[in-house]
């Protein structure tokens, strides 16, 4: 009698094992948005740890651990603006106001700060030159830099089968790129004392909340588009002078990661990554993507050990918005200087089930019973780019577009998903994202979740993995 090889266990496996339904995966993220803004070193931060843990143990994972590094937590307990007599909605730029170079209290006094405001426009460097920062409050408009047309040019694959590319859409853009970080250092070298930016390229809200930018040393406010104009128009008016108000504090505190495994007939593991911290709900950013986690966690238990050819190794991440220190630590740990003999041979990472979004003629936030256009970056092997050409199309991942980092990467800059620090550590990485232009803000809550996918990601990502596992660890990277 023939004893079937790994792959052919692994498939058997497969076929009698279920996925968790829509439902319950959908039942982890309402779960998930219940804690509330689940910030590093919130009391929610805590629950999502807690609570993920207990699931991975629950599933039968092994050596489930709460790896720590040190990150930190910003808070601001005051923010005002106003312009002449005139109150000002806003938010404060999270992260702004480094006076001590690290954590510490700050503050711009009992008496606020006052100073003329000075408009730079999109803050270009002629901009600069017309005008003297000095001592002033510098309003800007800030400008997202990666339409969809970019990312779907890039692709060397794209699953629509109902052509729904929308000529209109492509110049939608994607918030995580931006002109930020270039007139942020114009704005200081120009010896400003505050900043305005208007989110010029946004719906109608200030509720937004960017990953972290270092050394923001100078107050900031987010405004929405209408207030900017609100201000411009006061400016014209005569109304020149800023008081702004911002009070806080930025404490040390520790990231938790969540880890557990699921043993294979090798120590050479592959590993399925998500984050569970949150700037507010955070229904699809990333509860969606942490419930895809634990979909796959709670299939993949279903294996008996012999019919996992390699180890598989769940992670949950933390400190994604304040810096990615918990992702560095993993690294260390787990990938340049392991302290285990697991090797992690390959990532897989899920983030953002989303639907999409599009500004509306009012300004408003309009939202589409559709997923919201995603990418698959991947820098693996052509066979393993054929298995995720199929496994999306197999199981309906519309609007799914394949990203090789080989043309991204120079491009961007970095892989602009949770993956990166394992990606820049050498490991092939197939990481699934999208970017709707809710992300960042308040408006990220459970309704955004594109539900009807979620069952089918994770059945297209157990093809995955199952690909993955029976592949030689020298023939997976491209």
């Amino acid at each position: 009698m023939t004893t079937p090889d790994p792959g052919e266990r692994l498939a058997g496996a497969r076929q009698a094992a279920t996925m968790p339904t829509n439902e319950m995966i959908f039942s982890w993220i309402r779960d998930l948005t219940a804690f509330s803004g689940r910030g590093t070193q919130t009391i929610d931060d805590h629950r999502s740890a807690d609570y993920l843990s207990a699931k991975l143990r629950d599933f039968g994972l092994v050596d489930v651990q709460v790896q720590q590094a040190e990150s930190f937590h910003w808070h601001a307990t005051r923010s005002e603006l106003t312009i002449g007599d005139a109150a000002i909605a806003h938010s404060p730029v999270v992260f702004s106001f480094d006076v001590n170079g690290g954590n510490g209290s700050f503050s711009t006094g009992p008496s606020g700060l006052t100073a003329p405001v000075v408009d730079v426009g999109d803050g270009q460097e002629g901009d600069f030159a017309r005008v003297d920062a000095t001592g002033a409050i510098v309003l800007f408009n800030l400008r997202f830099t990666l339409p969809r047309s970019v990312l779907l040019a890039a692709g060397d694959f794209l699953y629509d089968p109902h052509g729904s590319v929308d000529a209109a859409e492509l110049d939608t853009p994607n918030p995580y790129l931006s002109n930020f970080d270039e007139v942020l250092q114009r704005v200081i070298a120009a010896g400003a004392v505050g900043f305005i930016g208007v989110l010029a390229d946004y719906f109608e809200s200030h509720d937004i909340r960017p990953e972290y930018t270092p050394d923001i040393t100078i107050p900031g406010l987010w405004v929405t588009k209408s207030a900017g104009a609100r201000i411009r128009g006061l400016l014209a008016s005569g109304d020149s002078t800023a008081t702004l108000h911002l009070e806080g504090e930025r404490k040390p505190t520790p990231a938790r990661t969540v880890i557990g495994y699921l043993p294979g007939l090798s120590d050479e593991t592959i590993m399925v990554q998500s984050h569970h911290d949150s700037a507010w709900d955070g229904g699809v950013e990333d509860a969606s993507g942490t419930a895809e986690v634990l979909a796959l966690a709670a299939h993949f238990s279903q294996f008996p050990q012999s019919q996992r050819p390699r180890t598989l190794m769940f992670v949950l991440m933390d400190s994604h918005w304040t810096g990615y220190q918990a992702h560095d630590r993993f690294v260390e740990t787990f990938i340049t200087q392991p302290t285990t003999a697991r090797r992690i041979v390959a990532n897989v990472t899920l983030e953002h089930i989303a639907k999409q979004a599009e500004i509306g003629p009012d300004g408003q936030l309009e939202v589409y019973d559709r997923p919201e256009f995603r990418g698959v970056f991947e820098n693996v092997s052509s066979d393993l780019k054929a298995v995720i050409e199929r496994a999306v199309a197999a199981h309906g991942l519309e609007r799914t577009v394949r990203l090789p980092l080989d043309k991204l990467g120079p491009l961007l800059g970095e892989l602009p998903t949770d993956a990166d620090a394992v990606y820049e550590a050498g490991v092939p990485v197939i990481s699934l994202i999208s970017g709707p232009m809710y992300l960042y803000d308040k408006a990220d809550t459970l309704d955004k979740v594109y539900k009807q996918d979620l069952g089918p990601v994770a059945e297209a990502f157990a093809d995955i993995i199952g690909h993955l596992a029976v592949t030689p660890a020298d023939e997976i990277g491209a």
